[in-house]
C-alpha cells in the first residue's frame, strides 16, 4: 500500500499504520457479518446474486468518475489554471489507493502534487477543498429530495441545517480570512491561506460557474447512488430508489468517521440502522449488508487496485524538487483570479 506520507529521507511505498487499522476494519465486518446478517443469509443473497447488477454498477462508477474528473476541471478552470483531462483522471487515480488510509478522502488534497507543474500546490489543494464542499452540497440536496418523498421528514431537516451551517463556514471564511489569518496557527503565513481560499472565492465571484459546478458534481452523485441501487437489486435487498436517496447520503457522512478503511462497517451499519429507525421493511440484513460492502469493493477497492502504478509512480516523483508558485505561473501564463 502506498502511503500518503513523506519522511525526512523521502516518501515511503509502505505505511505501517494501516495495519491496526486494517486489522480493526476486518473484525468489524467480520462482527456484522456473523452477528448482525448471519453468514448464511450473507452467503445466500452473494450465491443468488444476479451479477449482470453488478457489472452495471461497474460501468456507472466509471461514468461517475469521469464525470468528477470534469468538475475538479471546471474548478481549477475557474482558478485560471485548466487542465486536461488525461492528467486530471491519472491524478485522481493516483490518490485513489491513499484513500483507504485517509479518512473523508482527504487524501484528494495530493491531487494538488500531482499537477504542481499546472498549478501551484496550494491553490490546488482549495480546489479539491471548493471540490468537497460542493459535493457535501449534491449529497444534503439529495437528502432533502429523498427524506420528503420517504416520509423522514426529520433527516431533510438536519439535511437542510447541514447545507445552511456549510455555506455560512464558506462565506464566514472567505469574506473575514483577515481576521482568521490572525490565529496563531496561521498568522505566520496568511498568504498560503489567501491560496487555499482563491477557489472558494473565485466560485462566490462567478456564480455561474458556481452553479455548474454544482450541476455537474449532483450528476455525479446520481449515478453514485444509482449505482449503489444497482448492488442492492443485484442481491434482491428490496430498498427502493426513494429510501436510497433519503438515507444512503447519511450513510455516507456516517463512512467519513476515522475508524475504518474507507468507512466499511461503518457505512454499512449506518444504512441498515436509518432504515430501521424510518420503519422501512423488510430488513434484509445479509443482502443489505452484501450491497454495502459491494458498495466499498465498487466504489473504492477497484480503482484503489487499479492506481497503485500511478500512486508509485506520483510517490517516488515526489522525491523530484517541484516548482514554486512563480514558475508554474509563468509557465501556465495565466493571470490570477481575483
Amino acid at each position: 500500500m502506498v502511503a500518503s506520507s513523506t519522511g525526512a529521507s523521502g516518501p515511503r511505498t509502505w505505511d505501517w499504520r494501516i495495519l491496526p487499522v486494517a486489522g480493526f476494519t476486518a473484525l468489524v465486518v467480520w462482527i456484522l457479518v456473523r452477528n448482525l446478517a448471519g453468514a448464511d443469509q450473507f452467503g445466500e443473497a452473494l450465491a443468488n446474486a444476479r451479477w449482470e447488477y453488478g457489472a452495471a454498477s461497474i460501468g456507472l462508477l466509471v461514468v461517475c468518475q469521469i464525470i468528477a474528473a470534469h468538475r475538479w476541471m471546471l474548478i481549477l478552470d475557474t482558478l485560471g489554471h485548466p487542465i486536461p483531462f488525461g492528467r486530471a483522471a491519472r491524478a485522481m487515480l493516483a490518490t485513489w489507493p491513499m484513500a483507504l488510509l485517509a479518512p473523508a478522502r482527504a487524501s484528494d488534497l495530493l491531487r494538488s502534487l500531482a499537477i504542481a507543474d499546472l498549478c501551484p500546490p496550494l491553490r490546488g489543494a482549495g480546489s479539491v477543498l471548493a471540490e468537497k464542499a460542493v459535493d457535501v452540497q449534491s449529497l444534503c440536496l439529495l437528502a432533502i429530495v429523498g427524506s420528503i418523498a420517504f416520509g423522514v421528514p426529520l433527516v431533510a431537516v438536519v439535511a437542510a441545517g447541514l447545507l445552511v451551517a456549510e455555506w455560512a463556514f464558506v462565506w464566514l471564511v472567505v469574506h473575514r480570512r483577515a481576521a482568521l489569518s490572525r490565529l496563531p496557527l496561521l498568522r505566520r503565513k496568511p498568504e498560503k491561506l489567501e491560496q487555499i481560499l482563491v477557489a472558494f472565492t473565485a466560485l462566490l465571484a462567478r456564480p455561474r460557474r458556481l452553479a455548474l459546478v454544482s450541476a455537474t458534481s449532483l450528476l455525479s452523485w446520481i449515478v453514485g447512488t444509482a449505482l449503489f441501487q444497482c448492488l442492492l437489486l443485484m442481491v434482491d435487498a428490496q430498498v427502493g430508489i426513494v429510501a436510497t436517496l433519503a438515507l444512503w447520503p447519511a450513510a455516507i457522512f456516517a463512512g467519513m468517521l476515522p475508524l475504518t478503511l474507507a468507512g466499511m462497517g461503518t457505512r454499512d451499519v449506518a444504512f441498515i440502522y436509518l432504515l430501521r429507525a424510518a420503519g422501512h421493511t423488510p430488513i434484509r440484513e445479509g443482502a443489505l449488508l452484501a450491497a454495502t460492502l459491494g458498495y466499498s469493493v465498487v466504489g473504492t477497492w477497484l480503482f484503489a487496485i487499479l492506481g497503485i502504478p500511478l500512486a508509485v509512480q506520483f510517490v517516488l516523483r515526489l522525491r523530484r524538487p517541484r516548482p514554486d508558485a512563480a514558475t508554474v505561473d509563468a509557465a501556465v501564463g495565466q493571470n490570477d483570479v481575483p
